[in-house]
């Protein structure tokens, strides 16, 4: 499995982990403009021919908090429907079985 994170016109991606608790402990850091709605987070099953997503999560910028360093993180709940307004996402809907442990916040200067 593999996670997909996708903020404004950015994308990345973690590395395949096997097993089924698999753990990145890889950091991400984006420069976003301040008019951002919100990010999209994918968990992907690597298939033989293709990949299948697990799940998605959308978290509005508006609930990450401000931090200078790491913290414990959060278990959220991914979901299986993207709730769109035209182009433009506006959150998650139907629960699947499957969290992500996330610590998300947006980095203060030192």
């Amino acid at each position: 499995t593999y996670v997909v994170l996708k903020v404004q016109n950015l994308k990345s991606s973690t590395v395949d982990r096997r097993g089924s608790e698999p753990c990145w402990e890889q950091d991400f850091m984006f420069e976003i403009c301040a008019d951002g709605k919100g990010f999209i987070i994918e968990l992907w099953k690597k298939g033989l021919l293709w990949d299948t997503v697990l799940g998605v999560l959308w978290i509005p910028l508006a609930a990450v908090e401000h931090a200078t360093d790491e913290g414990p993180g959060s278990w959220w709940t991914l979901h299986s429907e993207v709730i769109k307004n035209g182009s433009e996402i506006q959150g998650t809907k139907t629960p699947t079985s499957h969290e992500i442990l996330l610590d998300v916040y947006f980095a203060l200067p030192f």
